[in-house]
């Protein structure tokens, strides 16, 4: 256990910089976000006929209409939350790609495990600290994103401003686990980065389109986006959506654990394609 917070700590020191960066990013953008409802509530009466001159399927796209936009959750969702998947997903995408596969095409890592640490310890150690690291992330958004609601006339309180968040972690938790996987199943840590990035911006198009189609509506319900909601208050919450979200994840990291127990570590530049995950590495 105390090895598995070594490592724990380690990486969350290593993304401090990171934390920092996205974290007060988001935050910020929560105060810009805020404060611009005032703006828009005090000239509400021309946004309205403006809005009524924008086609149906432009508002559709990013998730509004002209009678939910000036709501709390279908402001903070054009504005803000459908959009933040898409933006924190590049920080699960390459953090995702990298957690495992970063030390072993640098060569570092046959030297890490060589120390009595434990390749279960160094795994889940390195994941939880990424856990850790967007815990963080998201805490200083939402604080960012709390911090003028008593001087707003949004309408939402701290505690409904949390709700968002929690979807918005799960669909983040799912990219760093679904990268993850990647890295150990894919030749290089390159490729499992763009096939994730792929498979985000591919879901995030396809589930914002789907109201023009049903072959579309088909296809985005088995994309993760799908399944992102930005409502204000828990009761709200589709908690099937949320779990099941959340049980893919969970099954994509224990998949990337025995992966990783099962594997020899390759050395700068040895990639292979190699989909054995029950099967021990031969021994010579």
């Amino acid at each position: 256990m105390k090895r598995l917070f070594t490592t724990l700590r380690y990486t969350m020191m290593s993304l401090r910089g990171q934390i920092l960066g996205w974290g007060l990013g988001i935050g910020l953008y929560g105060l810009m976000i805020v404060q611009m409802f005032e703006t828009m509530a005090a000239q509400q009466g021309q946004l309205q006929k403006m809005i009524a001159n924008y086609p149906n399927e432009f508002l559709a796209f990013f998730g509004g209409d002209a009678n939910t936009i000036m709501t709390p959750a279908g402001f903070l969702h054009m504005y803000a939350f459908s959009m933040l998947p898409i933006i924190i997903s590049i920080f699960s995408i390459l953090v995702g790609s990298g957690l495992i596969v970063s030390d072993e095409e640098r060569g570092r890592l046959d030297l890490i495990i060589a120390h009595p640490v434990g390749r279960s310890a160094f795994f889940f150690g390195r994941f939880l600290g990424v856990v850790a690291a967007m815990l963080s992330i998201h805490l200083m958004g939402w604080i960012g994103f709390s911090l003028l609601l008593g001087k707003s006339s949004l309408g939402v309180n701290v505690s409904q401003m949390m709700v968002p968040f929690i979807s918005l972690f799960v669909q983040i938790f799912f990219y760093v686990a679904l990268t993850l996987l990647l890295s150990l199943l894919l030749p290089s840590r390159n490729l499992a980065a763009v096939i994730s990035g792929v498979i985000v911006v591919s879901s995030y198009f396809i589930s914002s389109l789907a109201f023009m189609d049903d072959k579309l509506m088909t296809i985005s319900k088995i994309m993760p986006y799908h399944y992102f909601q930005t409502v204000l208050d828990v009761n709200d919450l589709n908690l099937t959506w949320l779990f099941s979200l959340l049980g893919i994840s969970v099954l994509m990291v224990i998949l990337a654990w025995f992966r990783f127990l099962r594997r020899d570590i390759r050395l700068s530049g040895e990639g292979s394609w190699k989909f054995k995950f029950f099967l021990k590495p031969k021994r010579a």
